[in-house]
């Protein structure tokens, strides 16, 4: 018990899964690419309209 849980520990605790749960266990930090490359346009947009103004 007491190895076991200096293990959970150490790697940050992952959370318990479905047996059936076959997505990756690090997929969850994509959403940061998802949003940077949504707000590229914005931000690409708001550069050419300041220096038009």
């Amino acid at each position: 018990m007491r190895d076991e849980l200096r293990r959970h520990v150490q790697r940050g605790g992952r959370t318990p899964r479905a047996s059936n749960d076959n997505r990756r266990a690090g997929t969850n930090r994509n959403w940061y690419w998802v949003l940077l490359v949504g707000a590229m346009p914005t931000l690409g947009l708001l550069a050419v309209l300041s220096t038009l103004i």
